[in-house]
């Protein structure tokens, strides 16, 4: 059996099953898991964010609902490229690149292969910007030529 992070995420995601959006109590949640609810802040932040092609909308009070959503692709896309405009560490950046791949965008080979690209190993330099050059990398490989696999 995993830990409670892995038990919380199963239930979250077998719960959603099929559907497009999930609206769920967090305090419900903790109380299920017998967990603090900053242990469910912990999953959502880490489980169900836009580099794993969900997007979670929380409301204070009342609870602390959270609606957890499946991104589509135009919302995924545009959120993932919002982000890398910034500079991304490398277990993000192979959630996005895993994400592309499970959407079909890009094939085992290619995300293999650009998860080296963006590796610590590959991008180590003295100036500490290996997180800046990753994003610019990244932005440039799945979004700068969307077109040629249409």
């Amino acid at each position: 059996m995993g830990n409670i992070s892995d038990m919380i995420e199963d239930f979250i995601i077998e719960t959603l099953g099929e559907d497009e959006q999930l609206d769920i109590s967090r305090n419900d949640l903790a109380t299920y898991f017998n967990v603090a609810p900053s242990q469910i802040n912990y999953v959502l932040s880490t489980r169900f964010n836009y580099a794993r092609g969900f997007l979670t909308e929380s409301k204070r009070g009342g609870g602390g609902h959270i609606t957890i959503l499946r991104a589509v692709d135009d919302e995924w896309e545009k959120s993932v490229a919002d982000r890398l405009k910034e500079p991304i560490d490398y277990k993000s950046a192979c959630y996005i690149v895993d994400e592309m791949a499970s959407k079909q965008k890009l094939t085992k080979e290619e995300c293999t292969l650009l998860k080296a690209v963006i590796s610590p190993a590959t991008l180590a330099n003295p100036f500490k910007l290996e997180n800046q050059i990753r994003s610019q990398i990244l932005r440039r490989i799945l979004f700068e030529n969307k077109g040629r696999r249409e």
